[in-house]
């Protein structure tokens, strides 16, 4: 039986709204009240919120009473979304820690795209940043593993002899779907999580060990940088 065009063209509209819900479910806002899961090493550990729901161009905030002081190279930045056009620097922020000010340049990039970078929609760009206050420090993230066919996001900091692993990660709890797009990132120090960054609510939660010892320190960095390129995820 031949149908109408109007029918074929209702057919076609009810089939893309599905896949746009199925889409949305996924990667378009956190589920009320939704917060990242956190290992078990860092479960106990207090939270911190900070900043803002919207982080804008530039502006200041406080960490546990400390100024931070940013400038984005753009209205909105996400490691999961494409780099926009003409952006070499996208972030430049200072923190007044206990240790005495630090100061971070971030620049990026946007690499050949890999046999993993093929299978998602947008290419994965590498967030490449400095701190010049002695020793001086460095970080860099871009392209992670596929994991349950999700692209994470990885990379490490580095300041003098300690390093810190950075991995993002996808989950929420008691949900064992995976996101496409992070709800927060892992900071990991010798094999084990030492601090966590939720980004699923309308501002960061940070968990982080004492800020006043080099691993505070380094972890504080690290999730400054993750945070000012992240955009929250807003509830549905």
């Amino acid at each position: 039986m031949r149908r109408s065009p109007l029918v074929l063209a209702t057919f076609v509209l009810l089939l893309a709204g599905c896949a746009s819900v199925r889409q949305g479910s996924d990667t378009r806002g956190a589920p009320p009240g939704a917060r990242m899961a956190q290992s078990q090493s860092v479960a106990g550990v207090a939270e911190e919120s900070f900043g803002r729901p919207a982080w804008g161009r530039q502006g200041e905030f406080t960490l546990h009473g400390q100024r931070v002081r940013y400038e984005r190279g753009a209205d909105r930045l996400a490691l999961f979304e494409p780099l926009p056009a003409g952006v070499r620097t996208p972030l430049r922020f200072s923190w007044a820690g206990p240790a005495g000010d630090s100061a971070a340049v971030c620049e990026s990039w946007t690499p050949e795209s890999s046999a993993n970078g093929r299978l998602v929609d947008a290419r994965p760009w590498v967030l490449s940043c400095r701190w010049g206050s002695a020793p001086a420090a460095m970080l860099q993230i871009g392209e992670g593993q596929m994991r349950r066919g999700k692209l994470s996001r990885e990379g490490a900091y580095r300041r003098g002899e300690l390093t810190v692993g950075l991995r993002s990660t996808h989950l929420y709890e008691g949900n064992a779907t995976p996101q496409t797009v992070a709800v927060g990132y892992e900071m990991l120090h010798q094999g084990t999580v030492v601090a966590s960054l939720d980004l699923s609510g309308p501002q960061p939660r940070l968990r982080r060990p004492d800020p006043a010892t080099p691993l505070g320190r380094a972890v504080t960095e690290a999730a400054l940088a993750l945070a000012l390129v992240s955009e929250s995820l807003p509830s549905r």
